[in-house]
């Protein structure tokens, strides 16, 4: 039976958003290609990038899946954005971790440097998806999401977009009380960093713990109390004081280029789990 052809239709699809999610930009779309090939539902690109996609359309018509080549102004109404750099594709979406993932992602990788990040009340989709992809740059496997709005799951398509495929290399772990979740990280051995503006000690002034939590609050109230009270060190980015704080996005790459330098042989483990049905 021959395969079919490409559907040039700029209709935009249809779909269940608890079970998919439409991927756009041409990072994010190369890493989920790369990472999870067989979650891909649909694909939609403009012409110019045809060749590069070559592999992945044939794996479409193999399988028996459109692909939709079409114009620029019709992949804006299918992706709903303008930021599409010419592609988009309907995905099932990755599965959010679990506590249960971070816990066997300790146990796999008992010594040696390892960081994790918690954000509490962070919810606003691209400082997510931005502190994802510095998480992806620096190696970290696990983000830990908390709070009514940020650890709210599934996580919208600007999160994946502004991750820069940072999504299929990072667990976006949810979490329903912060507090409990930094308890049992610590009583597993974690040392836990918290970021103030307040603080008087400065990242600078002494290393980093070889293995640690990071705890970054929103930008409007910074962390809460009770997560200010579990930090074994709190340090503050120094600055000349013109601007009261900087964006959670950059604080976040601030502190973890930082644990970087600390600790240059950091191997990061490989958080990536497969895609469940």
């Amino acid at each position: 039976m021959d395969a079919p052809p490409p559907a040039r239709s700029a209709k935009p699809p249809a779909l269940d958003p608890r079970r998919e999610v439409r991927v756009c930009g041409l990072n994010a779309c190369r890493a989920l290609l790369q990472r999870r090939p067989d979650d891909a539902v649909r694909i939609y690109l403009v012409e110019g990038l045809v060749p590069e996609f070559g592999p992945a359309l044939a794996g479409c018509a193999k399988a028996r899946k459109a692909y939709h080549i079409v114009t620029t102004e019709s992949l804006d109404r299918v992706s709903e954005s303008t930021h599409h750099e010419g592609i988009c594709i309907v995905a099932r979406r990755k599965p959010p971790g679990s506590a249960a993932d971070v816990l066997g992602l300790m146990r796999r990788h008992p010594r040696g440097p390892l960081v994790l990040v918690l954000l509490e009340n962070v919810g606003n989709p691209h400082n997510l998806g931005a502190i994802v992809r510095v998480c992806a740059h620096f190696g970290v496997p696990a983000l830990l999401a908390a709070g009514a709005e940020a650890g709210k799951a599934p996580f919208p398509p600007a999160v994946y977009r502004t991750a820069e495929g940072g999504m299929e290399s990072v667990d976006v772990v949810p979490v329903s009380d912060a507090v409990a979740a930094v308890r049992g990280l610590r009583g597993r051995g974690l040392a836990i960093v918290a970021t103030s503006s307040h603080a008087k000690a400065t990242v600078y002034e002494s290393a980093l713990p070889a293995r640690c939590l990071l705890l970054f609050g929103s930008e409007a109230e910074g962390l809460s109390a009770p997560l200010l009270r579990l930090a074994d060190t709190t340090v503050a980015i120094p600055g000349t004081g013109a601007v009261g704080s900087l964006n959670v996005a950059c604080a976040a790459a601030v502190l973890l280029a930082e644990f970087r330098r600390c600790h240059p042989h950091l191997r990061p483990p490989r958080a990536g789990r497969p895609a469940r049905a």
